[in-house]
């Protein structure tokens, strides 16, 4: 049960790792794979890829992030009665599933996966932004649609965060990430078994040239991406540090990619945000020193990074970070917050430079230092990506995951 469809599609989305980690199973030997995920459906459809069967649930199903509606529950008995599967793999709290695998009481052995923790991320969600910056942060769209402003947002994932620690504490089997989010859910739920599973990237990533320092004609390139408007994600601290670069360096760049709307298309509403960020931009003087990329392909990403000189990750909270594993796997020199599981990633001046998170200072002299000592970047760029080729090398993590679900397995036999 996951949040993400298989497909021919190059996907430009959020769980890419995902995607890779399924693929790569439903290759193994001795492994058939089923999937269930969301889509706009009328009614359930089956739609299979490859050798992966896979069921789409209409996203009208999804009236309760806390409770799995009658026709889930009831296709999830169905599926657990008559395919008799040896697991069902739950990915991640935030598509709701593991409330209705709970509700269907299933016989099969359950393995929930941990990708974000909402009721952890509570404490980090304004990302240092203060009481006008938050009030600055009401746009039309807020104040036709009060849900959509970061303090109602918030709310959102402190309730659903209530639910999310119920969901936890219920689990058996617990796959985590990093040792940030291992060290939550000890407390949470210490008699729950833990597993430390690995991040599989996708294929583009292994194939790719190490990173070369680039020759971009006086331009400096500095590339980070966000999923989505999230003020946690720290995207604003590294418009405040670009800012500062621009006064010793005015050909300096910031590119960024993702998942945030800057133009107003098909007459929707830009949110309060991203609106903040732009007049931000603008006051600092590097409105026309960005570029808003937009959701980008695996070839897209390799290819900013490549004309990079330093990809930033300026999170406030993160239990990985699959921006950073990718960076490091191209060879990209990076510059990261401290923050979350960042830090279990890579080591202070040898494979990363480290920034206390929202301290745009130190994220700004970070990236001068990657811009003016070539030997430095150089020795970052070689480290990193030798950490990367062996942490996330494709067979070692595929077989890390095969592990766990055999111990999974064998507890309950």
């Amino acid at each position: 049960f996951s949040g993400a469809q298989f497909s021919e599609d190059k996907i430009k989305t959020t769980g890419t790792w995902l995607i890779a980690m399924g693929i790569a199973l439903a290759k193994s030997e001795d492994i058939e794979l089923y999937n269930v995920t969301y889509g706009d459906e009328g009614a359930i459809t089956q739609k299979n890829f490859e050798n992966i069967t896979q069921w789409v649930i209409p996203n009208k199903e999804r009236i309760k992030y806390h409770q799995g509606s009658k026709e889930l529950v009831s296709f999830i008995r169905k599926i657990d009665e008559e395919i008799k599967p040896d697991l069902i793999h739950v990915w991640g709290t935030e598509n709701g599933f593991g409330f209705a695998v709970n509700d269907a009481q299933v016989a099969t052995p359950v393995l929930l996966e941990i990708q974000g923790l909402l009721f952890a991320y509570v404490k980090f969600y304004y990302g240092g932004l203060s009481f006008r910056d938050l009030f600055n942060s009401i746009g039309l769209k807020e104040l036709l649609r009060p849900k959509y402003h970061l303090s109602s947002i918030r709310n959102q994932f402190k309730s659903k965060g209530r639910h999310e620690l119920r969901l936890i504490k219920q689990m058996k089997n617990i796959s985590v990430q990093s040792d940030w989010v291992d060290s939550i859910i000890k407390y949470v739920n210490p008699t729950s078994n833990r597993y430390r599973t690995g991040m599989m990237l996708r294929s583009e990533f292994h194939e790719t040239p190490a990173w070369e320092p680039p020759k971009n004609e006086g331009v400096i390139n500095i590339f980070t991406s966000c999923s989505g408007p999230i003020p946690y994600k720290g995207l604003h601290v590294v418009i405040e540090a670009i800012a500062l670069l621009k006064k010793s360096y005015p050909n300096i760049k910031l590119n960024i990619g993702g998942g945030i709307r800057i133009k107003k298309k098909y007459g929707l509403i830009r949110d309060g945000y991203t609106s903040w960020m732009l007049e931000k931009a603008k006051k600092l003087g590097v409105e026309e020193s960005i570029n808003w990329l937009g959701m980008m392909s695996a070839d897209e990403m390799i290819e900013e990074m490549h004309k990079s000189s330093v990809a930033v990750i300026p999170s406030f909270v993160e239990t990985y970070c699959l921006f950073m594993a990718e960076s490091m796997m191209v060879g990209v020199p990076t510059v990261a917050s401290y923050a979350g599981s960042l830090p279990q990633l890579a080591e202070h001046g040898k494979s990363t430079l480290y920034f206390p998170m929202g301290d745009h200072w130190m994220c700004a002299r970070q990236i001068e230092r990657l811009i003016t000592e070539p030997e430095l970047a150089q020795n970052i760029s070689v480290e990193s990506r030798k950490t990367a080729l062996q942490r996330n090398e494709q067979s070692r993590v595929l077989q890390t995951q095969l592990d766990i679900y055999n111990k999974v397995i064998e507890k309950i036999d």
